[in-house]
């Protein structure tokens, strides 16, 4: 699969057209795309320290050979493991990450300087349940819209639900961060698992506050975070090594892989300023400006020097595109395009703002 962003398509297409029509014909892959991330080879029950069980999903491609895209670089990868067993667990590995779209990062590896300690499946990720939360909440608000009443409250419980389990599983009150669960590799858990703090990620990544994005989607149901709260997490950010002079970096660790420092992808940016923009804090709205003003520039300036918008940036410098990774970095670009056009939809440009980069 890829990250369950769908029902978050439909809804912005539903509230700029006001097409039930449409919500009625998807309505049913929405409930199938639902079942899938919670089936039993997707979710993980866990116990908190007050005995509450509670389930989040994980990423999980069922696929254990190489990449038909990429078959030559997975073979030449497991050469350096002796058996077909380690072989099948590392393409297992591999996939799963590439389902996840941060294909690849230090995030899914135990050691980041070798790619065969790939580990995604024993990865509770903060962004995979930040967005099947908002799936849950969306189903809610469509089954609402086509009167399916039952239905309704059912996805409204279990978007509450999941929400409660991210904010008593992932969130670190230290840190002022949500942050990634690893499960043990050992394999020898039977039933649920036992939550411990150890077990959080410490490493700091973009990811850590994509729940932020809930402020901009509450569907009816109530703000994500409160006002304080948001403002926390921004100055946990703002203190994170995360924020660069041409926008948010992916991580803090310079791997050579591209879902590491110092790239910048269009989906980060947005996700975490659309939060901030709607937290209800002035402090957050200004922070949310400066973080798409710096990402406007970039854009801007690499487009005006080589004559094309890039799938990612180095954030290190204003009018750098990215790096790294085991392809040639593409052209185009998707979303590179529509998070520009987002922000300068949303926030305007004056005229007397400077568009090159700051001197």
């Amino acid at each position: 699969s890829q990250p369950p962003l769908l029902s978050s398509m439909v809804l912005e297409l539903y509230t700029a057209t006001g097409d039930l029509g449409l919500v009625r014909r998807a309505f049913p892959s929405l409930l199938k795309e639902h079942s899938f991330w919670v089936s039993e080879l997707h979710n993980v029950e866990i116990m908190d320290n007050h005995g509450r069980l509670h389930n989040l999903s994980r990423y999980q491609a069922m696929w254990n050979k190489p990449r038909p895209e990429s078959a030559t670089i997975d073979e030449e990868l497991a050469s350096k493991l002796n058996s077909t067993a380690a072989k099948e667990k590392l393409y297992h590995q591999i996939a799963s990450a590439a389902e996840s779209g941060w294909d690849f990062s230090s995030r899914w590896m135990s050691n980041s300087t070798d790619m065969t300690t790939l580990v995604t499946t024993f990865v509770i990720p903060v962004d995979l349940n930040t967005f099947i939360c908002k799936m849950e909440r969306d189903i809610a608000v469509f089954a609402e819209l086509i009167g399916e009443k039952a239905t309704a409250e059912l996805f409204s419980q279990a978007s509450k639900a999941r929400h409660t389990a991210i904010e008593s599983l992932l969130w670190n009150s230290e840190m002022e961060q949500w942050l990634d669960y690893w499960l043990p590799t050992d394999g020898n858990c039977q039933g649920p698992y036992k939550w411990e703090s150890k077990s959080q990620n410490h490493n700091i990544f973009a990811s850590n506050f994509v729940p932020l994005w809930l402020n901009a989607h509450n569907s009816g149901l109530g703000p994500f975070l409160d006002e304080a709260k948001s403002v926390r997490v921004m100055r946990s950010l703002q203190t994170s090594g995360l924020v660069c002079p041409a926008g948010i970096a992916t991580s803090v660790s310079n791997t050579g892989q591209q879902w590491d420092f110092p790239n910048g992808w269009a989906p980060l940016q947005h996700l975490i300023a659309e939060g901030l923009l709607n937290s209800g804090s002035t402090e957050a709205k200004e922070f949310a400006e400066d973080i798409a003003t710096r990402w406007v520039r970039t854009n801007y300036a690499a487009y005006k020097s080589s004559g094309a918008m890039h799938e990612k940036y180095d954030v290190e410098a204003c009018g750098k595109s990215g790096g790294g990774g085991e392809y040639k970095p593409q052209t185009g670009f998707g979303w590179s395009n529509g998070v520009l056009l987002a922000f300068l939809e949303e926030l305007g440009w004056s005229h007397d703002k400077e568009i090159g980069c700051p001197s």
